[in-house]
């Protein structure tokens, strides 16, 4: 009787191992390969301020973008998508945790603190980029640190008046034309890069919401066609102040004549293709 017992004993575990079904190979590699792709905060220079609501930034101060990958560089260098200019939109589709947000949706601003910050944590922070003096006119080339780059901050003129609607009102001091304008968005942007006229009437064009209470195409293009140079400058220049954006003014010491300045610094072809 001791002898069958201890037998049972010892055939058990055997038993209870052949009860346990296998795992499939392909669960076991998911554990292996579940790789997690590192991911960074980014401020906003609107804060989510002037999005409508409904829209998945209204209120939103910041979002959350994944670290560049080899997936992203073979964007950047997809010839097919630098011809068609949207190779960078492309990977900031890519690399927005949430995929709610729509690149075409993002105001100017915003889209470019994405860029920037995609740059700083794909290739560092250190840009090179070539300058001209504006006292010598010299041009010489030099390094910027990316990460001093800040959100500009907006100004209200007292003469403009922000609505319920994310779009500003002002009177013109020469035709004295009441002006409603609104943001760019980054689809906006790629329309006015297409047109032929991308001078100052195309960008009126594209910011002017109504004239005198008219929001008639025809109307605002004939009254755009009549309006005094001061007007349209003043308008340039209050739609620059209003506009959230990230300020890319750079201190920079001329090797030539020494003048000290601050230099606006261009995103050039280069900007995803730092010399490693």
């Amino acid at each position: 009787m001791s002898r069958n017992k201890n037998r049972v004993t010892a055939n058990a575990p055997q038993m209870a191992a052949a009860a346990v079904p296998p795992v499939p190979p392909q669960q076991q590699h998911q554990g292996l390969f579940n790789f997690v792709v590192p991911t960074e905060i980014v401020d906003l220079p609107s804060k989510g301020e002037f999005y409508p609501p409904g829209h998945p930034l209204h209120g939103v101060d910041s979002v959350e973008i994944k670290h560049m990958t080899a997936k992203e560089e073979d964007i950047l260098t997809s010839q097919s998508l630098i011809r068609k200019g949207i190779a960078i939109n492309r990977v900031l589709e890519s690399i927005i945790v949430d995929d709610s947000i729509r690149v075409d949706d993002l105001l100017i601003g915003d889209k470019n603190a994405l860029i920037i910050a995609s740059r700083i944590y794909g290739y560092g922070a250190d840009y090179d980029v070539s300058l001209t003096c504006q006292n010598c006119s010299n041009q010489f080339e030099t390094t910027v640190d990316l990460n001093s780059f800040e959100a500009r901050q907006i100004t209200f003129d007292d003469e403009v008046q922000k609505t319920e609607n994310n779009t500003f009102l002002i009177t013109l001091p020469k035709s004295e034309f009441v002006v409603e304008f609104r943001l760019l968005t980054s689809r906006d942007e790629a329309v006015i890069a297409k047109e032929k006229n991308n001078g100052t009437t195309g960008l009126l064009r594209m910011i002017v919401v109504s004239i005198n209470g008219q929001t008639d195409s025809f109307y605002i293009d004939r009254a755009l066609q009549v309006l005094p140079i001061r007007d349209a400058s003043v308008l340039k220049k209050l739609y620059a102040s209003v506009v959230p954006d990230v300020d890319m003014s750079y201190e920079i010491d001329c090797p030539a004549c020494s003048e000290v300045s601050r230099l606006e610094v261009p995103l050039t072809a280069e900007f995803f293709w730092p010399n490693l």
